[in-house]
């Protein structure tokens, strides 16, 4: 618009002062992950208490993961053919449902459930997490989309900390069945804030489908896998999360960190997620300034953000031998960079991505992040049951960012993968013309 400032001149206050639509979002996702995280640091302090085994507690965080993998390619045709405020709703009503069913877990034979219900409620994220990250362009200009992509980063951020902390001092002191009633109330709560989102009309997002083609979801999902095809930095883009993802594994030594080495408890558990939370709110928000509206400067960001994880874990591992609050010094720089590598590449996808398309890629997106996450978690969870030390695991996942970072910075950096200004505008211009071959 003319006369409007650049991206990086439009603050965090004015965008929720001045667009309603996008506050009542990003209210309404606020309260929704503050349930979830409620729950997290209940239902793992829950499981390691009734089953004693790290590896169980790793099963958790695989059931958290895995559904949302096995449904990219419903959930991203879904959220590009139906309006995204109605899946956003629905995904929602179905969560507290599902919610609910951990209070059926009393004891080591009813585990089982904390397994199936986080799958099933997991399954509705796999909607509402894309139809929101596809909702966003539409209803914020793109000055505002930095703020608005950090704002939403910042709910996640925001909830691990407050969430996380509050969550595990109340399942300490309160119990953890009223923490389980909480999460389920919290997606109601959610609903009335984006039943008031108005987003603006627009066509069937489903198109460019040859004459002749039956349309179906397989063949919607087929269509978005063509643009990436066509557009190898979009490949790039999709990279930067689900490698960051292929040490997340380690997030499941936070438990037994917690509950084995510091003796902390549900508690310690909170604190832990915490400083994670901290760090990936923290992150986005230290960046802005330096980065501005710079697309390279962008790209440049996230190989220096994997080395800020690499940074952190590293002191995770050596807190083993000192205090918790190490561990949380250590967690907080490494979820700075986790903060910048997730927001900067919504961005970018969101840059690059038409709106009719972005559905589909942002499931695809969250898709393989969990797919990476899923056999992450496992190999660290199988490598606590064989009695790896849990400081060893630290280091190989501190490895393992430094070695992923230097690799896609790298690939990223040469001339068929690069993202700059230009090959975001050569995306925009063919993007009408992708279709299903």
């Amino acid at each position: 618009m003319p006369g409007e400032k650049s991206a990086a001149n439009v603050g965090y206050v004015r965008l929720l002062r001045q667009n309603t639509n996008f506050r009542n979002l990003w209210f309404g996702e606020l309260i929704s992950s503050a349930g979830d995280w409620f729950n997290t640091v209940a239902l793992l302090g829950l499981v390691l208490q009734l089953t004693g085994s790290g590896f169980s507690a790793g099963l958790v965080l695989i059931a958290s993961t895995l559904p949302i993998f096995l449904l990219t390619p419903l959930a991203g045709p879904v959220v590009d053919r139906f309006d995204r405020r109605k899946v956003m709703l629905i995904s929602n009503f179905l969560g507290a449902a599902f919610a609910l069913s951990f209070l059926l877990i009393h004891d080591s034979n009813s585990v089982w459930i904390a397994y199936v219900g986080t799958a099933l409620l997991v399954g509705t994220a796999s909607f509402f997490t894309p139809a929101a990250g596809a909702l966003t362009p539409t209803i914020v200009r793109r000055e505002e989309l930095f703020s608005a992509n950090a704002l939403s980063s910042s709910t996640w951020g925001v909830m691990v900390m407050v969430g996380s902390g509050i969550g595990g001092l109340m399942s300490a002191l309160l119990g953890r069945e009223l923490v389980f009633v909480f999460n389920g109330l919290s997606f109601l709560l959610s609903n009335l804030l984006i039943w008031l989102v108005v987003s603006p009309p627009r066509p069937l997002q489903i198109q460019a489908i040859k004459p002749g083609k039956k349309i179906s979801t397989w063949n919607d999902f087929v269509m978005a896998l063509s643009f990436v095809r066509q557009n190898p930095p979009v490949i790039s883009l999709l990279g930067i999360k689900a490698g960051w993802a292929l040490a997340a594994g380690i997030i499941s030594l936070f438990a037994v960190f917690a509950a084995q080495i510091f003796k902390a408890g549900d508690a310690g558990l909170g604190l832990l997620y915490a400083a994670r939370g901290a760090g990936a709110l923290l992150g986005p928000i230290l960046l802005r300034p330096l980065i501005k509206d710079d697309v390279v400067r962008m790209r440049w960001s996230i190989g220096v953000s994997f080395m800020f994880s690499a940074i952190g874990y590293t002191i995770f591992g050596l807190s083993a031998e000192l205090t918790i609050f190490i561990a949380v010094l250590g967690l907080l720089i490494a979820h700075l960079g986790g903060g910048v590598n997730w927001v900067i590449s919504s961005i970018l996808l969101q840059e690059v991505v038409p709106n009719r398309l972005l559905g589909r890629v942002l499931a695809l997106d969250v898709g393989l992040t969990t797919f990476s996450t899923t056999i992450s978690t496992l190999l660290f969870g199988l490598a606590l049951q064989n009695n790896f030390s849990p400081i060893i695991l630290a280091f190989i996942a501190a490895a393992i960012f430094a070695g992923y970072g230097l690799l896609w910075s790298g690939l990223a950096a040469r001339t068929g993968l690069k993202i700059n200004r230009q090959t975001i505008d050569e995306m925009k211009s063919q993007k009408e013309q992708v279709t299903i071959p």
